[in-house]
């Protein structure tokens, strides 16, 4: 029984540790809800796009640490809770130190720059899928620098710059 208990709190510990992955699955939805007032119509297909939308900026966090982020002390911390399975541990670390993490290829401005005129041109196309997609992904990253402003007291480094750091 108190096996049980334990795993039920560690559960609820890592969901609230997770939160910052709903919020933005929550920003994507309330962009296609905005469409979909806009428009007058509903498409199911817009509420997924909205929600692969809203998560996939974040592929930059998996592909930094199976790539050119490999050797960086906060991946190797990282590794070291999923191989000791500190499941609590890795979770908590993940949400207070993803901030310091400005190593990052494609959060910067430009991406963001891009993903808007993608919009831009998926509305003139009349691609709204595209619309709700692209325009998911800038929330995600506007989200982002919101938070890097209200945690860090400023812009993360890795928004002002294109591509991956010079060593």
């Amino acid at each position: 029984m108190k096996v049980a208990v334990a795993r039920i709190k560690g559960l609820g510990f890592i969901l609230w540790q997770a939160r910052h992955m709903a919020y933005h699955v929550m920003l994507g939805l309330l962009w296609a809800w905005y469409l979909r007032e806009k428009w007058g119509e509903f498409n199911p297909r817009w509420i997924i796009a909205a929600v692969v939308g809203s998560v996939l900026p974040d592929i930059d966090h998996i592909h930094y640490f199976l790539s050119y982020g490999r050797k960086d002390a906060y991946t190797q911390q990282i590794f070291t809770f999923i191989k000791k399975h500190q499941w609590r541990s890795l979770f908590a670390f993940v949400a207070t130190g993803h901030k310091t993490n400005t190593s990052l290829s494609y959060h910067n401005i430009y991406v963001v720059m891009l993903l808007i005129g993608g919009v831009v041109i998926a509305s003139f196309v009349d691609w709204r899928v595209g619309v709700v997609l692209f325009g998911a992904m800038v929330s995600h990253y506007l989200f982002d620098m919101a938070d890097d402003i209200v945690q860090l007291g400023g812009i993360n480094p890795n928004w002002k710059r294109w591509g991956r750091p010079k060593k």
